[in-house]
């Protein structure tokens, strides 16, 4: 077994563990039920798929129902990546920045989690009233009289998400900040 693969099983260890702070443990927790959310539509899937092929019974909605799932599941999802920097970048700029000035490095890091909040706002602010409407006025998608689901859960799986994400940027625009006035390393 080579360092890569012990240092690799040690992170996805560590990654399973329910972190020890609250606000990790809280976006751990919607993580976890966008993984869920994962395992229902596999199920919503696999079951449309054989009711299709075996029995000329198709399930009526799976399309929609994905399509709404997919967007609450990477609402719900993004936070615990943005919080444990594990959104996906192509960083080979930024490591010849911060091995020529760490601190400028800090700063720029602070800068992209500031746009980051910034836009998870702009999100947030624009589905507020969506969700609101959806909830007042009792609003479903599907085809009625054969299948209907609220809409309102699919807006505060976004809000929740625009939240948390919002959030763990401007943790990360602090900790850039600190440690690009203290000259810590990242």
């Amino acid at each position: 077994m080579s360092e890569l693969d012990t240092v690799s099983d040690a992170a996805q260890e560590e990654a399973a563990r329910p972190p020890k702070d609250a606000f990790g443990l809280v976006l751990w927790v919607l993580n976890s039920l966008g993984t869920l959310m994962i395992a229902a539509m596999m199920v919503l899937i696999v079951s449309d798929v054989v009711g299709r092929s075996f029995f000329n019974a198709p399930l009526d909605g799976v399309a929609e129902i994905s399509a709404k799932l997919i967007v609450a599941i990477v609402f719900l999802q993004l936070p615990a990546a943005i919080h444990a920097r594990r959104m996906t970048r192509a960083d080979m700029f930024l490591n010849r920045l911060e091995a020529r000035s760490p601190r400028a490095a800090q700063v720029l890091e602070a800068v992209f989690a500031g746009i980051g909040v910034f836009v998870f706002w702009i999100i947030f602010q624009a589905t507020l009233p969506q969700f609101l409407d959806a909830w007042e006025q009792n609003e479903f998608f599907g085809v009625q009289g054969v299948w209907t689901l609220p809409t309102w859960p699919i807006r505060l799986a976004i809000l929740i998400g625009c939240a948390g994400a919002a959030l763990a940027s401007g943790l990360h625009v602090l900790v850039g900040l600190k440690r690009a006035i203290t000259g810590q390393p990242a």
